[in-house]
């Protein structure tokens, strides 16, 4: 198994990769220091398992989880400081949780639960209440080979271009790994709206609206760029913005 730990504390890792040795069938691909990091080294290396801190500066293990498109989505095994009566609500999954310090035993379950490949079902069913229960706080955008957390108050549009989804933000467009369906989901509807079927904006950003002939608006950004507003959304944000 093709296996990436993922831990802010480099003593951990070190030692979390020594007893892993033990076991024949785990090669150790890759680390990683923080959820970027970490986001970067599973799109390059594709590991097949992950050993993942939960709380780590940027970017949680939660947060990496839920930036993953399903298609990458390696088996998971959390490890974790976290009192572990707080996380029995998770024990139905397949995911593992390992808590700090490792033990050699407990280790030795966690692999073999991992080299059962059903364990993907409890990762996508965590995944899935992940992103279903908790609103999007941050975004990680990508440009020009790099990766960037981006405040999700600081986005003053999404947009899709083609096959891409775009973040639209005051320092440029970064792509993002998301769909707009799932975008919308996920985001505070009190703060973001669909306009358009390829168009979400940030209603605190919008400066400028400016109606169009066949029913549908303009909206200009704070950042300057200008989203088209369907007819069909029209409507509705009329109503919101009370224009």
């Amino acid at each position: 198994m093709k296996t990436l730990i993922v831990d802010d504390e480099r003593r951990a890792r070190e030692r979390l990769s020594r007893m892993l040795e033990a076991f024949g069938d785990v090669e150790i691909v890759g680390e990683a220091g923080d959820g970027v990091e970490a986001l970067e080294r599973i799109s390059t290396l594709r590991p097949d398992v992950v050993f993942l801190d939960i709380q780590m500066p940027g970017l949680s293990g939660f947060d990496v989880l839920a930036e993953l498109p399903a298609e990458r989505m390696p088996l998971v095994a959390f490890v974790t400081a976290y009192d572990q009566y707080a996380l029995r609500a998770f024990e139905v999954s397949a995911v593992d949780y390992l808590m700090k310090p490792v033990e050699e035993e407990r280790l030795a379950r966690a692999v073999a639960r991992l080299r059962d490949r059903s364990a993907r079902d409890g990762v996508e069913r965590l995944l899935a209440e992940l992103r279903g229960r908790k609103r999007l706080e941050r975004v990680v955008g990508k440009r020009l080979q790099k990766l960037y957390v981006l405040e999700a108050g600081a986005i003053e549009a999404f947009v899709s271009e083609g096959e891409l989804v775009f973040a639209v933000t005051v320092d440029g467009r970064f792509v993002v790994e998301r769909t707009l369906r799932d975008l919308e989901a996920a985001l505070d509807p009190e703060r973001f709206a669909r306009v358009h079927k390829q168009a979400i904006v940030n209603l605190g950003a919008v400066k400028v609206l400016e109606p169009v002939v066949k029913g549908g608006a303009s909206a200009r950004l704070a950042c300057g760029q200008v989203v088209e507003i369907s007819r069909r959304y029209a409507v509705e944000l009329r109503d919101r913005l009370g224009w």
